[in-house]
C-alpha cells in the first residue's frame, strides 16, 4: 500500500501489515502503520446522451402503515361518493346563492308593485271620432267589439289581473263590485243607494313616466276629444249590453274616488266609477265584462281597454 511518511510527507510503498513499526528511508522518521479501512465501491454513472430521456426510477415498495392509510382514504372516497365536500359548497356560493337572491329580489320587486308579471302593453285607439254631440260616438264600445269580431280593427283588452299603460301612466283593476252604493253627503253623513246594487268599479292608478299628468276621474264625467266629439267610460258584456256611467249628485265623497288630481312621477292614486244595470241584472250570467276608459281623463287621445271575468266581480 502507498503511504505518506506523516514527518516529511514522502510517499512511501509499505508492504508491512498494519500495527507495525517502520522507517522512512528519506527523513529517517519512525511511524506505525496505520489500520486501513475497507473501500467502498462507489456507483458507475453512466452519461447520456443529449436529448434522450431520464431512466424512470423503480417505484419503491409500500409499506404496510402506507399501505393501511390509503385503503382508509379510498374507502372514505368511496363512502362519500368521490365527490369533495368543498367544491360542493364553492358551486353553491358562486351558482346558487345568486340565483335565489335574483328570485328573492325579483318576487320583492313585484310585491313593492315595481314590477308586475305579464303587464300590459300601451293601449291606443285609433278608432275615429264623430263630432255630432251624442257621447262616444265613433267609438261606442259595442260597434267596437263588432269591428274587432270581423277583423276590421284590432282591439287589445288587457286582462283584467293585469295592468296597461299609455305613455307612462299605468292604470291597473283592483276589483270590480256588485253592490250598493255607498258613500258621504258634504255634511260627512252616510249616504247609499238603499239597497240598488250597481256594477262599481275600483282602479289603481301610477305615474311610472318621468312626466306629469293632470287627472280627471272617469265617475260621472263627460271629455272631449280633440276633434269635439264627447266621451265616458263605457263598460259591456259578451251580448255587448251597454252600461252607462253614472254620478250621484248628492254625494261628495266616495270610496276611492279621486276628481281631480296631478300625478307627478313616480305618485300614485285611486278611482272608482259606477256603472248603471237594470234592475233585472243578473251578473251570475255574465262570462266576462269589458271596460273602455278614455285617454282624456289624462290629457291623450285612446283608450284603456280591460276584458273583467266574472271571478273578479265580488259580492255575487
Amino acid at each position: 500500500m502507498h503511504l505518506k511518511c506523516p514527518h516529511c510527507s514522502t510517499v512511501l510503498n509499505v508492504t508491512s501489515p498494519a500495527g507495525t513499526q517502520v522507517q522512512c528511508p528519506t527523513c529517517q522518521g519512525m511511524f506505525v502503520v496505520p489500520q486501513m479501512t475497507p473501500q467502498v465501491n462507489a456507483p458507475v454513472i453512466t452519461p447520456r446522451e443529449p436529448g434522450s430521456k431520464p431512466l424512470r426510477k423503480k417505484a419503491q415498495p409500500k409499506t404496510e402503515q402506507a399501505e393501511g392509510a390509503e385503503d382508509a382514504e379510498g374507502e372514505e372516497e368511496l363512502e362519500s361518493g368521490g365527490i369533495p365536500v368543498d367544491l360542493i359548497l364553492k358551486i353553491a356560493k358562486i351558482v346558487v346563492l345568486p340565483m335565489f337572491l335574483a328570485v328573492v329580489l325579483f318576487f320583492g320587486l313585484v310585491a313593492m308593485g315595481i314590477l308586475e308579471i305579464g303587464s300590459g302593453d300601451d293601449v291606443v285607439d285609433e278608432s275615429p271620432y264623430v263630432n255630432d254631440g251624442v257621447a262616444n260616438s265613433g267609438n261606442q264600445i259595442q260597434d267596437v267589439m263588432e269591428a274587432a269580431e270581423k277583423g276590421d280593427i284590432y282591439i287589445n283588452w288587457v286582462p283584467a289581473k293585469n295592468s296597461a299603460t299609455m305613455e307612462g301612466f299605468k292604470v291597473k283593476i283592483n276589483h270590480v263590485d256588485w253592490g250598493e252604493v255607498r258613500g258621504r253627503d258634504e255634511g260627512g253623513e252616510l249616504v247609499t243607494s238603499n239597497g240598488r246594487p250597481y256594477m262599481n268599479v275600483y282602479l289603481e292608478l301610477s305615474n311610472r313616466s318621468d312626466k306629469t299628468f293632470d287627472f280627471k276621474s272617469w265617475y260621472g264625467n263627460q271629455f272631449t276629444a280633440e276633434n269635439g266629439a264627447i266621451r265616458t267610460a263605457q263598460l259591456s258584456d259578451d251580448d255587448k249590453n251597454m252600461y252607462y256611467p253614472l254620478k250621484f249628485d248628492d254625494l261628495a265623497d266616495l270610496k276611492w274616488w279621486t276628481p281631480s288630481k296631478t300625478f307627478k312621477p313616480a305618485e300614485e292614486g285611486t278611482d272608482a266609477i259606477v256603472f248603471d244595470v237594470p234592475e233585472d241584472f243578473d251578473p251570475n250570467k255574465v262570462e266576462n265584462l269589458y271596460l273602455d276608459l278614455p285617454g282624456e281623463a289624462i290629457g291623450r287621445s285612446g283608450s284603456y281597454r280591460f276584458k273583467i271575468p266574472k271571478s273578479m266581480i265580488q259580492g255575487l
